[in-house]
């Protein structure tokens, strides 16, 4: 029977070649045993919807509902959704965001208030919606936790297609403490902003949600070099949640961590739920190392 030695702070995982036991441990794990051993920490479970595009709110939010519970099912700490994945059609129709605001965005947060509510224990990051403030349009991405709002980030950086129907600027990076870690929110064109992606890091994020919707006109784009940079430099895992639509062209939905691409979304024009276990200590000793 091998022999510990730890104190009783974190949880992690020791799997032996026949069993598996929790424990708790800090510092040093010591074993005298024969067997081979595999030991690991538990990981901080995120699942991600990519959705293919509906040509109507109602189908939207229900493939969006349906998505969401089936995620649930795995019990994970946050799910998040893609940008815009309310919105019926893909972005190159985009023409007025009064309109869409006004057609999308009342049901669009209805429907996650109570999906929150639905998933008490799960963080919700709904992705983004066209909101109002004083006659002047926002795209919005937010965090929700028991039916409640409990941040938002509007897009600083929109694109052109979003400028032209009306999508303003925002002007505040969001950085917000959960019961698991430090969340950091970034929307789609932000990557290609070093102060954008600097000030999320400034403030201390440990975890990066990136919702995104590149329309057809985006340039074709091997892996993901944007994303990967700002993982590897920074020491963040990133969750790039994008649509079926714009899969083949940037916004391919993917995992990455600072040692590169853990998961990717297919080609395939499907809904899919993607899940993974980020490790958190090794992040955590990943960051620790950039400032030696």
């Amino acid at each position: 029977m091998p022999q510990r030695l730890f104190q009783p702070t974190l949880c992690q995982v020791v799997k032996f070649k026949s069993f598996q036991v929790s424990v708790l441990i800090e510092g040093h794990y010591s074993v005298n045993c024969n067997s081979a051993i595999r030991y690991e920490v538990n990981g901080l479970k995120i699942s991600l919807i990519h959705m293919k595009v509906r040509n109507s709110l109602k189908g939207n939010l229900k493939a969006a509902s349906t998505a969401v519970h089936k995620a649930a099912s795995q019990k994970p700490a946050f799910i998040a959704l893609p940008e815009y994945f309310s919105v019926p059609h893909n972005m190159e129709h985009f023409t007025s965001a009064e309109k869409i605001s006004k057609e999308t965005y009342n049901e669009t947060i209805r429907f996650l208030a109570n999906t929150s509510k639905e998933l008490p224990n799960i963080y919700i990051l709904g992705g983004t919606v066209l909101e109002e403030d004083h006659g002047v349009f926002y795209n919005t991405s937010t965090l929700w936790q028991n039916g409640s709002l409990i941040g938002k980030y509007r897009k600083r950086n929109p694109i052109n297609a979003e400028l032209k129907a009306g999508v303003s600027r925002g002007d505040k990076p969001a950085v917000f403490t959960t019961d698991h870690c430090t969340v950091g929110m970034l929307v789609c064109a932000d990557m290609f902003d070093p102060p954008t992606i600097k000030a999320v890091v400034d403030l201390g994020a440990e975890l990066v949600f990136l919702p995104v919707a590149a329309m057809g006109t985006h340039p074709h784009v091997k892996g993901h070099p944007l994303s990967e940079k700002l993982a590897t430099e920074n020491g963040v895992y990133l969750v790039k949640v994008g649509n079926v639509s714009s899969s083949a062209r940037g916004g391919r939905s993917a995992f990455i961590t600072p040692w590169g691409i853990e998961q990717e979304a297919s080609d395939a024009v499907k809904d899919s739920v993607m899940t993974i276990d980020f490790d958190m200590q090794r992040l955590r000793e990943y960051r620790k190392s950039l400032k030696r």
